[in-house]
This record gives structure tokens, C-alpha cells and sequence, in this order.
């Protein structure tokens, strides 16, 4: 059905006359209502109670009308008798927000149909998506409903985001809403991880990849140098030998009902990106990167702010996972083999407050750029903040633990001992000794 200012007058008129016929009713109102759910003289009346509430003053129809001038006298006694009981105060506020968001939407809707160009049209589009987010009811829980909660949520099974890297699972638990950041300096490797990572989340649930500066033709490339274990060399070569063909025929099924969706995303902005979350389905998104968002403001900061704060509620209101990457700002010459904060976080210290979760990747040592990387977690509202190393596989594209423990070098060193009194013993050879079989079989795994 639809929605006339006359029924958006009528629920105001409704809301404001339950308060006045009681007034312990004032709080409430005040806590679920806004100034944007009325207009006209009820706007002004919903003021002059806040003004006296915050005050302490009385709000009933004596201090409304010495605020407002004796004129209103008579609308304050009107919302009075057309109001029949407020009884079904929490009825009228849903109807008041509900119809003040419909007339606001159509509005703007016919203001988007005047637009005189693109600009302008999407700055009335992310007003109209930001009036369509439902504002949260306030929730009150008391320690006898807390506990009840807690033993229902304890007793049963629980279900986490899993990592394609093993060792991240007893670490992170993240879950649906959770704003995610990752971050890393350019050629740290940060997009092939976030790509493998976004083929792992896609056989359990829908993955958007937002990309923001790559082709989605290229995506797929780097997936496929890993997926189906082809050499990125023959990939960029157009040389890929008949075997690995055959391997990606076996495989063609596990790739197309692989749910996952590759989003060329030059352009779009927060609102473009949730328009389309919505629209598709996703339950997880992954946007590369944060700082190519398209974003209002007169600085660099106020934009990355508004972007960081834009993805935050996007993952809470939306209940969808949302793993942003971003760019670290260049460390000193004396810093850069070091471990960063959360303060190389580029341009805005609102990604930090923002996110449930910073991890940084990083070259172990940055004159080594096909060396091992660090995955430093630096924020983890729920766990604890290692450094993983971890082995990167440039020619699939592939990151891994990396083996070099302790324990695997002691055992290599082990070897190397024996093979070194072998050799001794054999000296009147030509010294060209290959590992004997013993000592193969003792290597530890991935060796």
C-alpha cells in the first residue's frame, strides 16, 4: 500500500500524543525516535521535549506550551484527544520511521530522475542507501537473561571463518560482521593471499572480490597457477603444456561450483559495494584495496575515514564478513626488516579503531623480495597476536607455513652431519656422493 504525508502526519501525531498523555513515556520516545521521523509543527514539538527532558524539567502540556509560546497550546491539547490511547505507543513509532523513511526515499528518488549528471546522482543514491539502513532498537539484558544466553550459545557447536593456512585457526575467530584489515606494503604479496584465501571461503559460502585496480581476467589467472598447479610463467606465456590442460579438464567441475564472483570495482564506492553485496547475496566480501574506494571529503583523511567507518557498518548491518585490504605507509630505512603498528595504517587511525582484525604481511627481509614472509596479527579483539612465518611460492602463486623450525633445521643439521662423516670415510672416491637412502627417508616432510 502506499504511503501518503497523510499517514506519515497522522503517526506522528500519534507518537507525540501517547508522551503527552504519558509522560513516563518521554524517554522512550527520545531513545527511538530522531528528529527526521517528524516535520512541521510536530518536529518543533518533539524539540521542545528534548530540550526539557535534558533539562530536567517536567515535559507535559504547561511546559511545552511556556517553551513554545501559548500558541501551540491548542495543537498539544489536539494530540491529546486524537490520540486514543498510548497503549500502542511502540505501533506508532514503527509506523512514524517507517513512513518518514519512505517519503524520504521517494524524494530523493525523484531528485535522482532530475540529476544533471552522474556525480550528483550517486551522491543522492548513498543518501537514499543510508536511509534504508534500519536503525538498531536499543536492547536492555539483565543478568538472569545474560547467563540464560550464555549457557544456550556455550552448549553448542560453533562455527569460525577457517584459513587456508592452518595455524591461523586457533588464532582468529572471526564470524559473520567482523571487519577485517589487511594490510601490507606493495609486492608484499597481500592480494595473492587475499586470493587464496578467497578461493577457501568460496567452497562453503558466496565471496564477493571487489577489485579496485586488476582485471578480473588476471585474478583468475593467479588462481589458476595455483588451483590447477600451472607455472604463472606458462600462464603469462601462453605456453602451458598438455598435461596441465588434462589436470584442468579432471578439475572443471570443482572450479565452476566454486561460489565465488570476481567484481571489477575501479569506481565504486562504499555504497555501490553494499548495493551490490545485497543484490548478489554474498556472505563474505573481499575489497582490494580500501584506499581506491571512491569516498566525499576535502582531505585524504576524511575520506579514508568515512571509507573505513563506510565498511564497518556495511559488515554489522549487513551481518556480512568484510576483509578490506590496505596499503601501509614506507618505513624508514632503520625500520624496514621491522614488524609495523597499527599506525602504518595509511592516512587514517579510524581503520584501526574500526577493524576486529589487523594482520600486516611483510618481507622477512626486505632486500630479499622472493624470501619468506612475516604475517604479523596486530590487533585481535579475541585472541592472542603472533607472527607467523610463511613461505610464499611465486610460481603458484601459493603461500604455505614455512618449514625452517626449529626442530626441521636441527634435524637438517643432523643430516648434514652424517652425510659429512660418510663422505669422510669415502674420501678415496671421487667425492661426488649422493644422499644416501636412510638419510633421504629421515628428511622431514616438505623436504
Amino acid at each position: 500500500m502506499a504511503v501518503t504525508t497523510q499517514d506519515w502526519l497522522q503517526a506522528q501525531n500519534s507518537v507525540l500524543g501517547s508522551a503527552l498523555i504519558e509522560p513516563e513515556l518521554v524517554p522512550k520516545l527520545l531513545t527511538e525516535t530522531s528528529e527526521e521521523d517528524f516535520s512541521g509543527p510536530c518536529v518543533t514539538v518533539y524539540k521542545a521535549m528534548r530540550r526539557l527532558f535534558l533539562t530536567g524539567a517536567p515535559v507535559d502540556v504547561v511546559s511545552l506550551s511556556n517553551a513554545l509560546g501559548q500558541e501551540y497550546r491548542k495543537f498539544l491539547m489536539e494530540l491529546m484527544e486524537i490520540t486514543p490511547t498510548a497503549a500502542h505507543i511502540d505501533h506508532y513509532i514503527q509506523l512514524c520511521r517507517e513512513q518518514a523513511r519512505h517519503l524520504a526515499v521517494q524524494s530523493l528518488a525523484r531528485d535522482m530522475l532530475a540529476a544533471e549528471n552522474v556525480d550528483e546522482m550517486r551522491r543522492l543514491l548513498e543518501k537514499a542507501n543510508g536511509l534504508m539502513v534500519e536503525r538498531p532498537s536499543i536492547q536492555i539484558t539483565n543478568m538472569s537473561q545474560a547467563l540464560k544466553s550464555f549457557m544456550e550459545r556455550h552448549t553448542r557447536q560453533v562455527s569460525y571463518l577457517t584459513w587456508p593456512i592452518g595455524e591461523l585457526n586457533g588464532e582468529l575467530y572471526a564470524e559473520a560482521g567482523d571487519f577485517i584489515v589487511f594490510g601490507g606494503r606493495p609486492s608484499a604479496g597481500k592480494s595473492a593471499m587475499a586470493l587464496q584465501c578467497a578461493w577457501h571461503w568460496a567452497q562453503r559460502q558466496k565471496v564477493g572480490f571487489f577489485s579496485l585496480e586488476t582485471s578480473a581476467e588476471k585474478l583468475f589467472d593467479r588462481q589458476m597457477s595455483g588451483v590447477a598447479r600451472i607455472s604463472m610463467g606458462d600462464i603469462k606465456r601462453n605456453t602451458i603444456p598438455d598435461a596441465a590442460w588434462n589436470h584442468l579438464a579432471a578439475i572443471n567441475q570443482d572450479i565452476v561450483s566454486t561460489n565465488l564472483e570476481l567484481i571489477r570495482a575501479a569506481g565504486m564506492t562504499v555504497a555501490d559495494i553494499r548495493a551490490m553485496t545485497v543484490q548478489k547475496g554474498y556472505r563474505l566480501i573481499i575489497v582490494d584495496y580500501l584506499q581506491l574506494i571512491e569516498s566525499s571529503g576535502s582531505n585524504r583523511t576524511e575520506q579514508v575515514t568515512a571509507i573505513s567507518i563506510g565498511l564497518h557498518t556495511l559488515a554489522q548491518s549487513l551481518g556480512v564478513t568484510v576483509v578490506a585490504l590496505s596499503q601501509l605507509n614506507r618505513p624508514d630505512k632503520q625500520s624496514k626488516n621491522q614488524a609495523q603498528d597499527m599506525s602504518a595504517l595509511r592516512e587514517s587511525g579510524q581503520i584501526e579503531q574500526d577493524a576486529d582484525i589487523v594482520m600486516m604481511l611483510r618481507l622477512e627481509d626486505a632486500d630479499k623480495p622472493s624470501g619468506d614472509r612475516i604475517l604479523d596479527i596486530v590487533k585481535n579483539k579475541e585472541g592472542t597476536c603472533p607472527a607467523i612465518k610463511l613461505a610464499f611460492d611465486g610460481r603458484y602463486q601459493t603461500f604455505y607455513k614455512a618449514h625452517q623450525t626449529g626442530e626441521t633445521m636441527a634435524e637438517i643439521n643432523r643430516i648434514a652431519k652424517r652425510e659429512k662423516r660418510k663422505r669422510a670415510e669415502q674420501a678415496q672416491n671421487d667425492g661426488q656422493f649422493s644422499m644416501m637412502e636412510d638419510d633421504l627417508a629421515s628428511l622431514p616432510p616438505g623436504w
